[in-house]
């Protein structure tokens, strides 16, 4: 059994100089009501840190906590994501930092682990990341793990050049320097179900690099001095993910969703739904004849194209839509069977997991709105 001092330790009360230290800004994510509703949930001896490989990368799902467990593990998301709200960290950013907690800890403040380690992060007095009591309050332990200017010394997520440009897991294990440094991957679903329970956006835009002063590198996807900057908005394009799976043919037996009166495959009709939900029932296009290119997925019913109201090149907030549509897409593919997607002038194939510059296949135009695909996102599925 553990004594109230462990159960207290574990909701992060046995904390507060940490705050004093390097959070200030955040101190006060740590409301009364949310420790309140902690304090009875602290490490229980069933919760033990995970320290185990996982099978396939990417293959496997935690199972579904009691009640209990989810119900910390969402209050403690939503101190992680108070900070980096506060710091004006992009969404991407929380994601990375809620998959490792979930590695590290179950996303549980708790007082034991690995040698010394402790906390959400199960980060080490003896490396550097400051005293235990600090570590054991989640405003400072999140503080940490996304680095910055402030102590303690170890590199933070923003301390890593072209993080929101690598993959989740191989992001995570820069500032983790776990042994395991596959094992962060398997957790982007049960990640994503909390956030969404915890109405946290993980699509918010904002600067990767917040936090760090001096120079920063280039965002993938950034406006070349001298462009219109309208590249420069939304962060740019994320990318570097080679997504695996076997995506087995479909027939075309669902109604277009979006309304075009012809059919979709069911794997089509999901992602529809999934897209409409995460990205605030966007103006888009699934079946068409497209009788010009016969060779196309949309009258496959294995496409879609999402509107973005103008030219990308002329309107920065038109291209901060496109790369939260982009963005969005390829974070989720691994789940959705997303194949290929088209954007300003770029083509991401899920094969490669890289952005290439779009040559209009033969067909388009690649200087054109429409046919370098500046004014929508193209959509393909397996």
């Amino acid at each position: 059994m553990y004594s109230t001092r462990d159960l207290a330790g574990a909701a992060g009360l046995g904390a507060a100089k940490g705050v004093v230290t390097k959070v200030a800004a955040a101190g006060g994510l740590l409301l009364v009501t949310v420790v309140m509703m902690l304090a009875p949930f602290g490490a229980r001896g069933d919760q033990v840190n995970a320290a185990c490989p996982p099978g396939v990368v990417g293959g496997a799902r935690d199972p579904v906590p009691n009640g209990q467990l989810r119900i910390t593990q969402i209050a403690y998301a939503k101190i992680i994501d108070g900070v980096a709200i506060s710091r004006g960290l992009p969404g991407q950013a929380t994601l990375v930092a809620l998959m490792t907690a979930l590695q590290e800890s179950q996303l549980q403040n708790l007082t034991y682990g690995d040698r010394d380690s402790v906390g959400l992060f199960q980060q080490r007095p003896g490396a550097d990341w400051g005293t235990v009591e600090d570590i054991m309050d989640p405003v400072y332990s999140a503080q940490a793990f996304f680095g910055g200017d402030l102590p303690p010394s170890p590199p933070g997520l923003v301390d890593i050049n072209g993080w929101e440009s690598m993959p989740y897991t191989v992001a995570a294990q820069a500032v983790q320097v776990s042994a395991f440094p596959d094992a962060y991957a398997r957790h982007e679903d049960t990640a994503r179900d909390i956030a969404e329970q915890a109405g946290i956006d993980l699509n918010r835009a904002g600067n990767p690099y917040a936090g760090r002063k001096g120079a920063v590198p280039v965002q993938p996807g950034a406006a070349p001095s001298g462009d219109d900057g309208a590249a420069q908005c939304g962060g740019g394009l994320v990318g570097g993910r080679q997504i695996g799976g076997v995506w087995p043919p479909e027939e075309q037996s669902i109604t277009d969703p979006t309304g075009t009166g012809g059919l979709v495959t069911p794997r089509t009709a999901a992602w529809v739904a999934k897209a409409k939900a995460a990205l605030q029932n966007p103006s888009m296009s699934c079946w068409d004849a497209h009788l010009w290119n016969p060779t196309s997925d949309h009258p496959k019913g294995k496409a879609c194209d999402l509107m973005v109201g103008g030219d990308g090149r002329r309107s920065a907030p038109v291209k901060a839509r496109g790369d939260q549509i982009a963005n969005w897409t390829l974070q989720t593919a691994a789940t959705t069977g997303v194949r290929y997607v088209i954007w300003y002038g770029k083509i991401w194939s899920a094969r490669t997991g890289q952005w290439r510059p779009y040559n209009g296949g033969g067909v388009y135009n690649p200087t054109d709105a429409t046919g370098g695909h500046y004014d929508h996102v193209h959509v393909s599925m397996y």
